[in-house]
């Protein structure tokens, strides 16, 4: 392992940029900075390469419990399941080393999963520190070019790759992209606004902010039962002002309707809201129509955010180029990776929109998160759940602190966190989850 190892101070003649491994840029354009002293200790002068080849992938997909199923209280039918389906990927190297990367999707993972192991004859013996090489390889051969599915399994691998990367060069991650641009990261709690009556919104908003969260995010008109019900709205604005007038105008309000109102329904909840300055409103409308999703931006007198139902390059590029939105709102875990979740920030930033990145998804995804935010220019606020952070540590060996709203961004080598194997793999994997079933009263379809 010593042949690994960077050895300190490294003078500039030493600096070593040869661009063929995961520093190249990638295919966004985008360029991937990185402190290139620490190469020297990866790859000779001769741009020979390290010597590590990846030997094996693992998968270990399980369901994490989230409390009994919902029901819808107009229809009775379920909108949530009782559990959430993480996948894991652990990439190993004949140097021990070995790199962790998430792709869960819910009822997508199963098949996310056949499609990374799928690729293990693309993986294995390949040097693990060309990592974008090897993503653009895997990419390159598939003529579907986006979608959750190869989005997902994509970035297990890209993470897991940079994971392998900082640990063998004993670095975080963070600074292979270029180094941090802060030190801790903005959060806010996406189930810290409740919009099941208005006592529970100020119990579990007021608890949230007792924890720790100085952003609280919720789902508003999800209770309607047809297309423009006034009272739904109305109920929804009575929360957000009962929870403004309760926490006070320090902590952040965030209201997330999930791509499913008509967009009229939206801005009349935008203009009926926009008193108790929230944040922004995400996902107003359906994906699909980025003309719809821009004149609601222009008339919502609420920001407005979205991105995450949108996985490849051109996906993002073109809400981008329309300014179709004020805040991006990639997922890691499904638009391909850290790569290129960089490109877009940089896409954005050029169109001066801020990133809130959206995560649902488990503690890989969330430490991946926090390496690519800190390097993030234009970075405004991370989302988590607050439940999932105070149950990371069942998952995963970690050192993420909350402090007034922020967590402070990891130091270890790699993603910064070691995965209890031991502990994943005996949890139990049930393929039999709910399915929601958002209706209106007449019995359409009203959701996502």
């Amino acid at each position: 392992m010593d042949r690994f190892k960077v050895e300190e101070p490294m003078s500039q003649e030493k600096v070593n940029l040869n661009r063929r491994s995961l520093f190249a840029s990638s295919a966004g354009g985008a360029v991937t900075a990185v402190l290139a002293g620490k190469l020297a200790g990866s790859e000779n002068r001769e741009g020979k390469p390290s010597g590590m080849k990846i030997t094996n992938l693992k998968t270990y997909m399980f369901n994490v419990v989230t409390g009994p199923v919902r029901l819808d209280s107009n229809t009775g039918q379920p909108i949530s399941s009782g559990f959430k389906t993480w996948l894991f990927l652990k990439l190993e190297t004949n140097a021990g080393v070995s790199g962790w990367g998430e792709g869960s999707g819910e009822w997508i993972s199963p098949i996310v999963e056949t499609a990374i192991h799928g690729w293990k004859e693309l993986l294995v013996g390949r040097d693990p520190l060309d990592v974008t090489a090897i993503c653009d390889d895997i990419t390159d051969r598939i003529p579907w070019k986006g979608g959750p599915i190869i989005g997902s399994a994509i970035a297990a691998v890209n993470m897991a790759l940079y994971d392998i990367a900082g640990k063998s060069l004993d670095v975080p991650v963070h600074q292979l992209l270029g180094g941090r641009q802060r030190d801790r990261i903005l959060i806010y709690d996406n189930g810290g606004l409740n919009f099941d009556s208005i006592d529970q919104a100020r119990s579990q908003s007021r608890a949230a902010v007792e924890s720790g969260a100085r952003g609280l995010k919720g789902n508003p008109l999800e209770g309607r039962t047809w297309a423009m019900d006034r009272r739904e709205l109305d109920h929804c604005v009575d929360i957000v002002r009962a929870v403004r007038e309760d926490v006070g105008d320090d902590v952040e309000l965030l209201l997330d309707t999930h791509g499913s109102p008509a967009p009229e329904l939206s801005l009349a909840f935008a203009h009926a809201v926009s008193p108790y300055r929230p944040l922004f409103l995400e996902e107003p409308c359906k994906v699909g129509s980025v003309d719809v999703l821009k004149e609601i931006s222009q008339k919502s007198p609420v920001p407005i955010a979205t991105g995450e139902k949108l996985f490849a390059y051109r996906d993002f590029k073109e809400v981008i180029d329309a300014r179709a939105c004020a805040f991006l709102q990639p997922d890691i875990s499904h638009c391909f990776g850290i790569d290129n979740f960089l490109d877009l920030s940089r896409v954005a930033e050029y169109a001066q929109m801020l990133m809130a990145p959206h995560n649902a998804s488990g503690p890989i995804h969330f430490a991946a998160l926090l390496q690519a935010d800190a390097v993030v220019r234009n970075f405004l606020i991370q989302e988590v759940s607050g439940t999932w952070f105070r149950r990371f540590d069942e998952f995963i060996e970690h050192d993420f602190r909350l402090q007034e709203g922020f967590v402070n961004l990891p130091t270890r080598p790699g993603l910064g966190i070691e995965v209890k194997e031991k502990d994943i793999a005996k949890l139990p994997y049930d393929k039999a989850m709910t399915y929601r079933q958002y209706r209106h009263a007449d019995g359409s379809w009203k959701g996502w």
